[in-house]
């Protein structure tokens, strides 16, 4: 273990809890575990002052803050507003269901944005189990003061029911570059004194661009946040469900294909060879999936909420989150604690690069098959497979085709 790995681990013993690190050559032996049902990566998007209307950049923003297809919520006083955005489709839902319309944006999306309808929404959001919170605003001085204010009151009210306060990221849309870093720097000054909180910038939108909307329906009725969000995995869970029974009965062998049992020692020897020549199957793990990939130095910091993420860190001072593809619904929380923390994990690893930390997350797969849904997603993609007595690493994209 290195200086700055013991360093650390005495700096953080109390706030991370045990940091030790097992050796990252120790092959651990585990069982192939059936990948858990994905959990849906739900986004509050709250409308700070934003020019002209707020819809339309309501809209640009969510689909431009995730690679891939999003689907938005918009929560109003007499119903729900949905659509996809950058999702195939025709521009109008023919489904009269809200349950429906769900199911089906299940399918074709990873990524919701929900925007609450009343002035209580920031107070609502903060007692849920979010992570992130993003804000649109303008750039102009009151919108700063107004995006300050809806800050202020989601860490207040978190921190009254004894919460941790969720990442306020602000995407500053309407405005230059200039005024977006003046005013994102103006927030920060002002969080990080008088509310302890980090305000990162999520990213600057100077002007309205065209973006595909599919499947639009508007639903009537009442809706709260939370039962929006207990909605959306109720039909996550629903659709993974379905694709689990789908793939289990195309892998299933029939009666007449079934190979009949051995008896002979003959049999035997003559079975093992044959499936010697069969594809490769990942039955075990490393014991750490940072080590093998070249270019990472793994580091000895622990999520805590979540003992199969990985951190590690390059040349460039970025801090990569790594996650089997079993744990990918975890990689975009511990990403954003990263991020809360990171003045913190600087002092034992001052390699690390200077604020905003930049963060490069990374799935691992076993099988190849299972990263074509993943691609274009903004995540790099790694494959780890078994070769005789060691792990072999494979890139599966790079930094040119992580985007569509």
């Amino acid at each position: 273990m290195s200086e700055f790995d013991e360093r650390f681990d005495r700096l953080t013993s109390l706030y991370l809890g045990d940091t030790s690190s097992a050796d990252v050559n120790e092959t651990r032996y585990e069982p192939v575990k059936q990948a858990p049902p994905r959990e849906s990566l739900i986004t509050p998007l709250l409308a700070g002052n934003l020019p002209v209307m707020a819809h339309p950049w309501l809209t640009h923003v969510a689909a431009r803050l995730r690679e891939g297809p999003a689907a938005l919520l918009r929560i109003g006083a007499d119903g729900i507003q949905c659509s996809l955005l950058e999702a195939k489709g025709p521009a109008e839902s023919e489904d009269k269901d809200f349950a429906a319309w769900l199911l089906r944006a299940a399918a074709m999306v990873r990524h919701w944005f929900v925007t609450p309808a009343t002035n209580h929404g920031p107070e609502e959001i903060a007692v849920m189990d979010v992570e992130e919170v993003v804000i649109a605003s303008g750039g102009d001085e009151a919108a700063t003061v107004a995006a300050y204010q809806l800050v202020r009151r989601i860490v207040e009210c978190a921190r009254k029911n004894n919460r941790v306060p969720p990442l306020t990221p602000i995407a500053m849309v309407g405005c230059s570059n200039e005024s977006a870093h003046e005013a994102i720097s103006t927030i920060s000054k002002a969080a990080q004194a008088f509310l302890q909180q980090p305000v990162p910038l999520a990213g600057t939108y100077q002007r309205l661009e065209r973006t595909n909307v599919a499947q639009q329906a508007f639903f009537p009725g009442g809706f709260s946040v939370a039962e929006i969000f207990q909605a959306i995995r109720a039909a996550e869970e629903t659709v993974d469900g379905s694709r689990r029974v789908q793939a289990t009965k195309s892998v299933a062998p029939t009666n007449a294909t079934q190979a009949p049992p051995a008896h002979s020692s003959a049999h035997s020897s003559a079975h093992s060879s044959a499936a010697m020549k069969q594809p490769l199957q990942v039955q075990m793990r490393p014991g750490s999936y940072a080590a093998i990939i070249s270019g990472l130095w793994p580091i000895a910091l622990s999520y805590p909420h979540n003992v199969l993420i990985e951190f590690a860190t390059d040349q460039a001072g970025q801090l990569h989150v790594i996650a089997p593809v079993e744990q990918a619904a975890a990689i975009r929380q511990a990403a954003a604690w990263a991020l809360r923390n990171a003045s913190l994990i600087r002092l034992g690893f001052p390699g690390l690069a200077a604020d905003p930390l930049p963060i490069v997350e990374r799935i691992i797969f076993t099988d190849a098959t299972q990263a074509v849904d993943w691609h274009h997603c903004g995540v790099r993609l790694d494959l780890v497979i078994r070769a005789h007595e060691k792990f072999v690493h494979v890139s599966l994209n790079d930094e040119r085709t992580l985007k569509p």
